[in-house]
């Protein structure tokens, strides 16, 4: 047993109310703790103090007598002038009623009963007044799948060949020509004839035809037709090596950067062998050394440039040759 719970338990084990086994346990910590055991002097002593002490005993006649004179007493208090007040049991309590609690409690639930008819008023109002209600629209578009889109207007018609020609009459001048000398009309025509157009060719092109012209070729010849006036006769494009220099360059379209290559820090250059053809328009590319994240780019701005077109032997040819396309980032 602990030295504090054997200081608790003195005080019991004193006027013998320990069981046995805390009497025992408390006999144990006494012979061994010289602190408790002065403490058990002590309260001995005291309790010897106490017993000696008489107590106060009151006659027999007193008490018999007390309730007389207690009324008595009463009666002296009721018949005398300076004791008419009666004694209010609750005067020496801390709580203080508050003042006007009898109009305090008819006035709540007036207040209450208003409020609650200026909230059905803000509600019933603007309900009962129609004038001001909005208009509602009833839209078809709600109501109904739209229409479907019209058709397509049909094509048009086929120009049909002039066969009248007008003439320009010719003007008379009296000015003395003089060869080799450009001289300006006396006189503006009114009109001028309109050319005459062949109904040769078909509106669109046909499947398999010759850019730019027609097969068999076209008197005074075709813009766009092939140099010669051969068709089909188009010859193998040539290396620019030795003597063939590469061709001119007319039109260059610059590289747009890619955003990942720039986020990625990505620069240098790239090698793509062209191939132009007898136009000079560049046909195909090979990339010859490639950097993964710019390849496309640089293949996309070569695939728009325009060479001068080569001519060799009075015959145009496509060149092959090699560009650089140079990416830096600033």
């Amino acid at each position: 047993m602990s030295h504090n719970e054997t200081i608790e338990l003195l005080g019991a084990y004193l006027d013998g109310e320990l069981n046995n086994k805390l009497r025992q346990d408390v006999d144990a910590h006494l012979k061994t703790c010289p602190d408790c055991r002065q403490e058990l002097h002590l309260l001995q002593q005291l309790d010897t103090v106490s017993k000696g002490i008489s107590k106060p005993q009151k006659d027999k006649e007193y008490w018999d007598s007390f309730a007389g004179r207690v009324k008595s007493g009463i009666h002296r208090q009721m018949a005398g002038a300076q004791h008419k007040e009666v004694y209010n049991m609750f005067q020496d309590s801390f709580i203080r009623p508050e003042k006007n609690m009898g109009l305090r409690a008819v006035v709540f639930p007036l207040s209450l009963a208003a409020h609650a008819i200026i909230a059905a008023l803000l509600v019933i109002l603007p309900l009962l007044s129609t004038s001001e209600l909005p208009n509602v629209e009833v839209y078809s578009a709600f109501l109904a799948p739209p229409p479907p889109p019209p058709p397509p207007p049909p094509p048009p018609p086929k120009k049909a060949a002039s066969t009248a020609v007008k003439r320009i009459k010719p003007v008379q001048t009296q000015t003395a020509f003089e060869p080799g000398k450009l001289v300006a009309p006396v006189e503006i025509p009114d009109q001028i004839a309109e050319e005459q157009i062949s109904d040769i060719g078909v509106e669109g092109g046909v499947e398999g035809g010759v850019e730019g012209g027609v097969i068999g070729g076209v008197l005074g010849g075709v813009v766009g037709g092939v140099l010669g006036g051969v068709v089909g006769e188009i010859e193998a494009p040539v290396r620019a090596i030795g003597d063939i220099k590469q061709p001119k360059l007319i039109h260059r379209v610059e590289p747009v950067y890619p955003e990942i290559a720039r986020q990625a820090r990505v620069a240098g250059i790239v090698i793509i062998e062209a191939q132009t053809d007898i136009y000079g328009r560049v046909n195909s590319v090979k990339i010859m050394r490639s950097i993964p994240l710019l390849d496309q780019a640089a293949s996309d701005a070569v695939r728009q440039w325009v060479y001068e077109p080569m001519i060799i032997n009075g015959r145009p040819r496509g060149v092959i040759f090699t560009v650089t396309v140079t990416f830096e980032i600033k």
